[in-house]
């Protein structure tokens, strides 16, 4: 575990934490969607030993999406979403 401030001591994967960190605040989405100069806190890069046939990837992320859908279903099982209009299932 490394805190989320922290640099890699690899330098190509500090220069990608960097890149990637910078990208992605760049798209303007903020925390949780809702708008802001920081979507991310940090990205750690972790080299580390594996089987050639794997990658494994860690993301953690909290999606404004997530607090925001809502779908009301009648007894005929038709629906409506009030919080997304023009979203069709």
């Amino acid at each position: 575990m490394r805190r989320v401030d922290s640099v890699s001591p690899n330098a190509n994967a500090a220069k990608m934490e960097r890149l990637f960190e910078d990208g992605i605040n760049y798209i303007g989405l903020g925390p949780q969607g809702l708008g802001g100069k920081k979507s991310v806190m940090g990205v750690n890069i972790v080299n580390t030993a594996r089987h050639p046939s794997t990658i494994g990837v860690g993301l953690s992320v909290g999606c404004w999406s997530h607090r925001r859908g809502r779908i009301i279903l009648d007894k005929d099982l038709n629906y409506e979403l009030p919080l997304n209009k023009g979203v069709e299932l």
